[in-house]
């Protein structure tokens, strides 16, 4: 439909130009029934608006322009302006191609990098580190279906409070040496249990002790440093692990002890203070600090970026990895892999391999959840301040709310749910949240016995393969179909079932196409792919069978606009959204159209069309959403 759009939107932009002499955006609408049309365009009404003229007479306009479009069967001005298309529906179908191969117009040149994840090093990672990841890693894929070039970053705060807190816990409460944390088996999970230890026993003192731990990490003090470095790196493994199980991978993971060491906050403040973007604070409550005035609720503040004893604030130092980000300093990271996977930055030259090269992006996103929206924007006025105004518009928060239990998930992992709330919120210092690794392994534990019951023939291999996928996928669905504003509340048997919307349901309905399609070229003797060539007609169906079929085909032609619009407003909920109305429209085909029975070979040609254009889509959207595609369920 994309390239029928465009054509559109040439023939309008230019007639307009000619008569108006200026250029206005050319808006389209998808019609809210299949009989008032395949697409509509209202540009009519923002023109009429601003020249004052009546919206159904630059309608009028339009449509003796457009008539000659070969695609288009007819068109209808409906009410004060719209303007509806009507496609030749065989012609639509013999360039189905152009839709299913729909090329953009990309900037080839335009780097862009992703940041998500971002868990910090002392635990292991929970419920809410995963809905981050999940929308990171479907952000990277849906700007990669269009073309984009991207690079996925996942920041390592090894050198953080929370590092110095669960160092403390270490060498203070537990008093275990590096080689006995060898021998622990999952890190992250001991580590989980300590750093609630930590918080146990939260007086002065052991506040103090903490403050001072945490200033030996940075200050790159021994044994403190060389706990911090080699906890950070342990959990760090674990914590990709657990990603990589739900598909999810980076290109490079830059760690804060190397921008530390490699002096880029140094870089950093010596250009602000150049640019005259941070001063010295003589008075006040900010004596003894760098500041930098901020504009908030219609007065002007002091935002402290390094504070009296000379600390940079997490502000600050995101201010210097934001500036590396973009390129717009000479300072740069050296990298050596830290798997077979991923690259990690490092501070030495010696361990670095020379032939990688990482930022110098020319927009950045970064997934981070709602409570970090001050802080980003914070970051945006200081590259503003700096001059660097083009790099400060593309610095985007994608930004989105936290993840709780349900009651009923939250009781059967053993947490106290007595709270007035419908649902129990995570809390790490209180050991409150399902670690990640046991919420996918529950799931995968569900997926297996519903497996079982389903398919008591499958080998115990084929089973536990097939659970995985329904697992990953079920969860994956789950975090993205709640808009970014809405709080998750996770439920084990609603993200598990195989109806609804819901990822297994997606997968359900992929795996009975192919189904249908072996069934097919067992009975026929042929793919299904040399059974719908053209000459197509729609003579054989009922008005309504016609026009219910080729509804769910201008369904299936929306993909691209329906991944363009969830880039557009940063909402991957919308795409998940779409993959199950694809999934309901190929069930309804399917349920009422037969195929291998229907003797008329003209009708057969037409459902096994449609069934296996939107089946195409719907793969496309899969692959987007992180969705596997099992041969069974």
């Amino acid at each position: 439909m994309e390239y029928i759009k465009r054509k559109i939107e040439t023939i309008v932009s230019e007639y307009v130009k000619k008569e108006f002499g200026e250029d206005y955006p050319v808006r389209f609408l998808n019609p809210p029934k299949i009989s008032m049309g395949d697409l509509t365009l209202s540009s009519a009404f923002e023109i009429g608006k601003k020249l004052r003229k009546n919206p159904r007479e630059i309608a009028e306009k339009f449509k003796s322009v457009l008539e000659k479009l070969e695609e288009v069967e007819k068109i209808e001005i409906a009410g004060p302006g719209y303007i509806n298309f009507f496609f030749k529906k065989e012609k639509y179908l013999e360039e189905i191609e152009k839709v299913l191969n729909y090329k953009r117009d990309t900037e080839a040149e335009e780097k862009i990098i992703v940041e998500h994840t971002n868990i910090n090093p002392n635990k292991a990672a929970h419920i809410g580190h995963i809905r981050n990841a999940v929308l990171g890693d479907t952000l990277v894929r849906m700007l990669r279906a269009t073309g984009k070039k991207v690079e996925v970053q996942n920041y390592i705060d090894d050198t953080g409070v929370q590092v110095a807190d669960v160092v403390y816990g270490v060498l203070y409460i537990d008093r275990k040496s590096i080689d006995e944390l060898k021998k622990i088996d999952k890190i992250d999970y001991y580590l989980w249990d300590l750093y609630v230890k930590v918080y146990e026993k939260d007086d002065e003192e052991s506040k103090q002790k903490r403050r001072e731990v945490h200033h030996k990490i940075e200050r790159g003090e021994n044994p403190e440093k060389e706990y911090a470095e080699f906890i950070s790196t342990e959990v760090l493994k674990r914590h990709l692990q657990t990603t990589a199980r739900l598909g999810i991978d980076y290109d490079v993971l830059p760690r804060e002890s190397d921008i530390i060491s490699l002096k880029f906050w140094e870089s950093a403040f010596e250009l602000m203070k150049e640019k005259g973007v941070i001063y010295f604070q003589t008075e006040g409550d900010n004596k003894g600090c760098w500041v930098m005035k901020v504009f908030e609720d219609g007065e002007e503040r002091e935002k402290v970026i390094v504070k009296s004893n000379g600390a940079i604030t997490y502000v600050g130092k995101d201010i210097s990895y934001h500036l590396w980000k973009f390129g717009l300093f000479e300072k740069d990271f050296y990298y050596k892999k830290l798997d077979n996977r991923h690259y990690i930055t490092t501070s030495s030259e010696k361990d670095a391999d020379k032939n990688v090269s990482f930022g110098k992006g020319d927009r950045v996103y970064n997934v981070i959840d709602q409570r970090q929206s001050y802080l980003q924007n914070i970051v945006k006025k200081a590259l503003k301040k700096m001059g660097f105004e083009k790099q400060s518009e593309n610095l985007i928060h994608f930004s989105y709310e936290v993840v709780a239990l349900s009651k009923k998930s939250a009781k059967e992992m053993g947490f106290n749910t007595d709270t007035d709330k419908s649902f129990v919120e995570v809390s790490g210092r209180r050991g409150v949240g399902v670690k990640a690794d046991d919420l996918i392994d529950e799931l995968e534990k569900r997926a297996l016995k519903e497996v079982k019951e389903r398919h008591p023939e499958f080998s115990s291999e084929k089973s536990e393969s097939i659970a995985k996928m329904i697992s990953s996928s079920a969860l994956r669905y789950y975090m993205i179909k709640y808009t970014l504003n809405s709080m998750i509340v996770f439920d084990f048997e609603e993200a598990l079932k195989f109806e609804g919307e819901t990822g297994p349901y997606l997968q359900y309905s992929n795996v009975r196409m192919k189904s249908l399609f072996r069934k097919f070229e067992e009975e026929f003797g042929k793919k299904p792919e040399d059974e719908i060539n053209p000459p197509y007609s729609f003579d054989s169906f009922e008005p309504k069978e016609r026009e219910e079929l080729w509804e769910a085909i201008i369904i299936g032609s929306r993909f691209d606009n329906e991944l363009d619009t969830a880039i557009k407003n940063l909402e991957p909920s919308r795409l998940a959204k779409y993959g199950f109305y694809l999934c309901q429209k190929l069930n309804f085909i399917y349920n009422n159209f037969p195929v291998i029975k229907e003797k008329n070979q003209e009708r057969r040609k037409i459902t096994l069309f449609t069934l296996h254009f939107l089946y195409k889509q719907l793969n496309k959207v899969l692959d987007i959403l992180g969705i596997e595609k099992p041969e069974a369920m």
